[in-house]
């Protein structure tokens, strides 16, 4: 899975969750929603889009530095040789009751 997926994924996640946890606490907000967002509105989402910037930046480069960037490649290489016959021959075996549907 390439840095820029796990970044989008985990940084919407993020902000779902931060949008449904701090929504439930600016209920009292309620009746100034639109004079806040006619005075501020630009600012607000200027702000918020610059740490959600930040956000997926930073997961971004712990996930070049952690190594998930060739996590995927990696892993599909090493199937790769286990199907040919290189490799665990235990995992191969694995692999093809896999495939066939046997999952016992």
């Amino acid at each position: 899975m390439q840095p820029w997926k796990i970044s989008a994924g985990l940084t919407a996640a993020i902000a779902g969750s931060a949008f449904l946890i701090g929504g439930s606490r600016l209920d009292y907000l309620a009746p100034f929603w639109t004079t806040i967002l006619a005075e501020h509105g630009l600012t607000l989402a200027l702000h918020a889009g610059l740490i959600l910037a930040g956000l997926a930046a930073t997961i971004y480069a712990v996930a070049r530095t952690t190594g998930l960037a060739d996590l995927g490649r990696r892993v599909d290489l090493a199937e790769r040789s286990v199907r040919r016959g290189e490799g665990d021959a235990g995992l191969e075996d694995a692999l093809r009751r896999d495939a066939e549907g046997d999952w016992e």
